[in-house]
Formats: structure tokens, C-alpha cells, sequence
């Protein structure tokens, strides 16, 4: 039998925060089920990527629209 080849996988994809529309507020923080985000300077970063399932609700739950996810897969079954 052949040697299983290793898989690379790439990186898992985490909100973006945008420091200039983040106020701080924390709402993000407290609805995050993994605890990923934390405010750093009065603004909510990615504390911990490797935490993120990509819920959204942090997207959902930001008044200023500051997250956004990079991109979303839908599966339709059929």
C-alpha cells in the first residue's frame, strides 16, 4: 500500500473587524459562543482565531455593522 499524502488545510476564516466603525460596545463579546472576540483597546478584535465556528452572530449582532465574515457557504440540498 501507497503513503497517504498529508492534506494541507488552509487556515479557517474569522470575522474582520473594522477599527474605524468598532465603538467598543461589547456586544459582539458577549454573544460569541466560543469566546473568540475580546475588546483590546477599546475595540473588538479576533483574540482567538483559532476558537471562531464562524457563527455570524457577532455580524448580527454589531449595531455598526464593524464585522463583517470574509465569505459564507451555503449548501442547498436538493
Amino acid at each position: 500500500m501507497g503513503k497517504m499524502e498529508e492534506t494541507r488545510r488552509e487556515p479557517d476564516p474569522v470575522p474582520i473587524v473594522d477599527p474605524s466603525l468598532c465603538d467598543g460596545c461589547s456586544l459582539c463579546v458577549q454573544v460569541c459562543p466560543t469566546g473568540a472576540l475580546a475588546i483590546e483597546d477599546g475595540r473588538a478584535v479576533v483574540a482567538r482565531p483559532e476558537a471562531c465556528q464562524y457563527s455570524g452572530l457577532c455580524e448580527m449582532t454589531c449595531p455598526w455593522r464593524a464585522i463583517q465574515r470574509p465569505f459564507e457557504v451555503v449548501v442547498v440540498s436538493s
